[in-house]
C-alpha cells in the first residue's frame, strides 16, 4: 500500500513539476486560390515539357511508324516490333536491335514501343482500335419461331 501511494505521489510531483511543452504553429492556408498553387509549386504528378521540347521530340522519328507488337510474355522472350519506315513495307525488328541507322528499339510493350536514338527514348503507340464494320451495322432481325401447337394433342376440356 506504501508503494502505490509513492507511486501516485511521484506521478503527481512530475506532472506539476515538468514544464509543458508548447504545441508548435502551424499556418493553415484559407484561401483556395493560394492552397492551389502551393499545391501545384510543389508539382505532385511531375512537370509538364515545354511545348517547343515536345515538338522538337516529335521530330527526331516523323518517318517511322509503329504497326504492330509482338510483346514478351516471359522474362528472356525476345519482343518484336512491326515498323513502317519511310512510307515502305512494315519490317519486324527485335528489341535491342537498329530500326534504321542510330535509331535503336529500346523496349517493346503491349501497346507502344520506344525507340532510342542519341540518347534521347521516344514512345510510339498503336493507333486505337476502331470498331469493326460489321459491328457498326444494325444486326439482322431474325424471326422468332413461336413453337407450332398440335391440334391433335390439345386437352380437351369437359
Amino acid at each position: 500500500m506504501l508503494a502505490l501511494l509513492a507511486w501516485l505521489g511521484a506521478g503527481i510531483f512530475w506532472s506539476i513539476r515538468t514544464p509543458s511543452t508548447p504545441v508548435p504553429v502551424v499556418a493553415i492556408e484559407t484561401d483556395p486560390a493560394r492552397a492551389a498553387q502551393t499545391i501545384a509549386a510543389h508539382h505532385l504528378f511531375g512537370e509538364a515539357p515545354a511545348a517547343g521540347a515536345a515538338i522538337a521530340k516529335a521530330r527526331i522519328l516523323p518517318d517511322i511508324k509503329l504497326r504492330g507488337v509482338i510483346a514478351a510474355t516471359r522474362p528472356g522472350q525476345p519482343a518484336v516490333a512491326v515498323l513502317a519506315i519511310g512510307g515502305k513495307a512494315s519490317v519486324s525488328i527485335r528489341e535491342g536491335d537498329e530500326a534504321v541507322p542510330g535509331v535503336t528499339v529500346h523496349r517493346v510493350y503491349a501497346r507502344a514501343v520506344e525507340l532510342e536514338r542519341d540518347g534521347e527514348v521516344q514512345s510510339l503507340s498503336l493507333p486505337d482500335r476502331q470498331p469493326a464494320a460489321a459491328s457498326q451495322q444494325p444486326a439482322a432481325q431474325v424471326p422468332s419461331q413461336a413453337p407450332e401447337r398440335n391440334p391433335s394433342r390439345a386437352r380437351k376440356s369437359s
